[in-house]
């Protein structure tokens, strides 16, 4: 046997073949039966194997070992070590290339039938030496329902010859879409013809989504009236199918198994910080949008072409906390509730959202995202048919040239009669009353200031005066009598 196990490191490549792809795994035998045998390490690289082969859709897609290391968080140690668990129990079988030692291949195998591992002593005796006696017992009546006692019977079902008819001719002379329907099927063998790397660039994948919680607790019916919710969140914060089922399951209400789209979003909304992927957009778009944006990004300074190509790498949520993680704020519930209305009507691809931001909270310097003016761009936009972040620079800048034009004329208007204009003031009558009982007083007060002026001497004298000139009347009449 080749061993190429110490050959193994993170850009080791791998393809993933599944003859069972179009199936879905029986979880609850895995979790049961398998998981207490091989780990919950082993179960995750299983059922992450098991969704890229159902993506890859056995098409020779080659990864990288690095790629199952981030999303499972682990060394390739410990990656080596959950595989070989996996090769164990015949969930997956390895192969290496023999023109490329560096190259593997993983086909997925089904996990056996609840009957069938159970029949299966070697299984059966190590599962009984990992939970006990006990726990066996309840695991095995979980997936056994008995069946009741109904009395004495007779099957009286009809046959299939009892209600199809079939022509002799044909079964004793097979057609040709049959036999080669069969071989097809008893050749269904994928053959490494040619390793080659291919990026893939997929849009979120409901029915994979679907697939991975198929045969869990969650409620399919309620995790299909929350499409819109889903995709709204997977485009704000590009979160992948795998990691958007576990967060399902965690939202989902364990007494009546039905998704909770409250508890959803805010779960979401809580661990938005962890790392995103790298999303692609497809609202609005068209080949020629991708031939526009080459062209235009050649006109931008380098600064600019670093922006736009943050805004095109970024869910909006993660590039509005960058920058206000620069800024020392922080992203608030409102904020995020705007970005999230504005992603689920549709209007305008993220990479555009993106530049909107970056424009309210930079270009003009604003502390937070302001919803009526956020939504007055963001129309103008949709309008204009803003449709990548090259346009939506270009639009920034015509912003900013209009308004610099419209300060323009406003100063021209204001200097234009050479001074101010004046302005005859209009009074309704019970201001002009008002107005008159207000010179009144300042009138008085104004004789009283000047009564202050002339000082206590002033008053004296003029006190004198007064008395002398009485004293002169009275002696004026004295003497005419």
């Amino acid at each position: 046997m080749l061993n190429s196990e110490n050959k193994l490191t993170p850009d080791s490549k791998y393809l993933v073949l599944n003859a069972s792809a179009n199936k879905s795994v029986d979880q609850s035998v895995l979790t049961n039966l398998y998981l207490p045998i091989i780990g919950r390490g082993a179960v995750q690289l299983y059922n992450l194997l098991w969704s890229l082969s159902v993506s890859d859709h056995n098409r020779l897609i080659l990864h990288k070992h690095f790629e199952l290391q981030s999303i499972l968080d682990i060394g390739i140690d410990k990656l080596l070590r959950y595989r070989r668990k996996l090769e164990a129990v015949n969930l997956l079988v390895t192969s290496v290339s023999l023109t490329s030692p560096d190259s593997y291949v993983y086909s997925m195998r089904e996990p056996c039938t609840a009957t069938e591992f159970l029949k299966t002593d070697i299984l059966s005796i190590l599962l009984l030496g990992r939970v006990g006696e006990d726990t066996y017992n309840r695991i095995v009546a979980r997936l056994f329902i008995p069946m009741p006692d109904v009395g004495q019977v007779k099957n009286v079902s009809a046959s299939l010859l009892d209600v199809f008819q079939i022509p002799e001719n044909s079964v004793k002379n097979i057609p040709g879409p049959v036999n080669i329907a069969k071989q097809t099927i008893s050749g269904n063998s994928a053959e490494l013809n040619h390793l080659y790397l291919e990026a893939s660039k997929e849009e979120f994948d409901f029915n994979l989504l679907l697939d991975i919680l198929e045969n869990s607790y969650v409620d399919a019916a309620s995790v299909k009236a929350a499409q819109p919710l889903i995709l709204s969140e997977y485009s704000l914060y590009g979160i992948d199918e795998i990691k958007m089922g576990e967060l399902i399951k965690k939202a989902t209400n364990l007494n009546t198994n039905k998704l909770n789209q409250k508890s959803l979003k805010f779960i979401i909304a809580r661990d938005f910080t962890q790392p995103q992927v790298r999303v692609t957009d497809s609202i609005n778009k068209n080949p020629e949008d991708d031939a526009d944006a080459q062209q235009l990004v050649q006109q931008f300074d380098q600064p600019t072409q670093q922006v736009i190509q943050i805004s095109k790498e970024n869910a909006p949520i993660s590039f509005l906390k960058q920058i206000k993680d620069q800024k020392g704020g922080m992203v608030t519930a409102g904020e995020q509730r705007m970005i999230r209305e504005l992603v689920s009507k549709g209007l305008l691809p993220r990479e555009v959202i993106n530049v909107l931001i970056y424009y309210v909270l930079i270009g003009i310097g604003n502390s937070t995202l302001n919803q009526n003016l956020v939504n007055t761009i963001a129309d103008n936009w949709a309008q204009h048919h803003v449709t990548n972040a090259e346009k939506a620079i270009l639009q920034v800048q015509k912003r900013a040239e209009e308004k610099q034009e419209k300060e323009t004329q406003r100063s021209r208007r204001r200097y234009s009669s050479g001074g101010r204009r004046q302005i005859t003031e209009t009074l309704p009558d019970w201001a002009k009353k008002e107005k008159q009982q207000t010179k009144e007083a300042s009138k008085k007060a104004k004789q009283s200031a000047e009564q202050q002026k002339t000082g206590p001497d002033e008053a004296e004298r003029k006190r004198v005066n007064e008395e002398l000139a009485e004293l002169r009347k009275r002696k004026e009449k004295r003497g005419e009598n």
